[in-house]
């Protein structure tokens, strides 16, 4: 089989502090994993990248890893909200 890269990208509305607060330490991540956020003009974007995805256990990674930054992205929201009242 080729090795392929899978990559997935979301952008959501918010500032810095919730893109830093995205922005994994990489030191328990595996090797073929890479996730990156960054704050761009009122934007956080993400990006989580899997290589050799052929493998279903790595496109369920891709997934999972999706749906844990959409949940730390809401729990960050919520925090900053709560935290400007």
């Amino acid at each position: 089989m080729a090795r392929r890269k899978c990559t997935a990208e979301i952008t959501l509305p918010g500032g810095p502090e919730i893109a830093e607060s995205l922005e994994p330490d990489n030191l328990q991540t595996p090797p073929w994993l890479k996730i990156t956020c960054t704050h761009i003009e009122g934007s956080v974007a993400c990006t989580v990248e899997v290589e050799e995805c052929d493998s279903p256990r790595r496109i369920l990674s891709l997934r999972n890893t999706i749906d844990d930054l959409l949940r730390s992205y809401r729990a960050a929201s919520e925090t900053l909200e709560a935290a400007r009242k």
